[in-house]
């Protein structure tokens, strides 16, 4: 990796693990293994998509339709 740009709202969390990337001249294949010590965004709503897709089949798997609005 040689540089990077972010255009948008909330990028300010990208910048310092690219900065970090690009100084410490870490290879992709690397970054690919690193995880961050804190959630950052994106892994927020992972994690709230996982779970509503869980309580979807759960509902789904129950023969109920709580929370199903979608």
């Amino acid at each position: 990796m040689i540089g990077a740009t972010f255009v948008g709202a909330g990028i300010a969390e990208l910048v310092h693990s690219a900065t970090t990337a690009i100084v410490g001249r870490i290879p992709l294949s690397t970054l690919w293994h690193v995880v961050p010590s804190y959630p950052t965004a994106s892994e927020i709503w992972l994690r709230l998509l996982e779970t509503l897709r869980s309580q979807r089949h759960a509902a789904r798997a129950g023969g109920g339709a709580a929370g199903e609005r979608g």
